[in-house]
């Protein structure tokens, strides 16, 4: 592997086929779960191959390195999670808005609590990867839909600056799943998180 190889943090070569889809998401899974379990300097690609059951050169007919797998793991996830927040934001359109925001809000839990490793604690896992992530975000890949909800629904609500309001709401509402996720800093449960997080964003806009 060349030096250039060391810096490449691109996929190598896009899977088509079913057969090659099912091998390179084995080996993002497999790198996920080696660095959750071992740890990043531990999770090689020698050991990434075996774990996710193909030769390291399979491996590397994709992924240059294991920097390349979890940039594509990233990716991915975020992708996959937008395309269910933009499509749950579609079908709430005609909703009513605090009806429309449990749901979506529900939605959002479900994915950090699914997805938290990549979407949660990537970075503390593998620092190189903080600058990679800074536009790789939810709120940002779903931001026009997003906003188009809100201009949707905007005679339920009292605030005129949708840009702000979303800003603070996506903010508030991620940065609260976060900690319940990651601190479980009350005995609250889940629904009852996703119902005071409904009607904190409700009260925002409407009072």
């Amino acid at each position: 592997m060349t030096e250039n190889d060391k810096n490449d943090f691109s996929r190598r070569k896009m899977p088509k086929q079913e057969r090659a889809l099912a091998t390179a998401d084995a080996i993002t899974q497999a790198t996920q779960q080696l660095i959750i379990k071992e740890g990043y300097e531990n999770a090689t690609t020698n050991r990434i191959a075996k774990a996710a059951g193909v030769s390291v050169g399979s491996l590397y007919q994709y992924f240059p390195n294991k920097q390349a797998i979890i940039k594509t793991l990233i990716q991915e996830t975020v992708n996959d999670a937008a395309a269910q927040i933009r499509n749950q934001l579609r079908d709430l359109m005609e909703v009513p808005l605090e009806s429309a925001l449990h749901q979506i809000i529900k939605l959002l839990f479900e994915i950090y609590k699914e997805n938290a490793f990549i979407l949660i604690q990537i970075i503390e896992y593998v620092p190189e990867m903080k600058e990679f992530t800074k536009n790789i975000k939810l709120d940002i890949y779903t931001y026009s839909t997003n906003l188009a909800f809100l201009e949707q629904h905007q005679d339920e609500m009292t605030v005129t600056d949708y840009p702000t309001a979303l800003l603070l709401i996506v903010r508030s509402t991620v940065h609260n799943i976060e900690c319940f996720l990651t601190e479980s800093p009350t005995d609250m449960t889940e629904e009852q998180l996703i119902t005071e997080l409904t009607r904190m964003a409700y009260g925002y806009l409407t009072k």
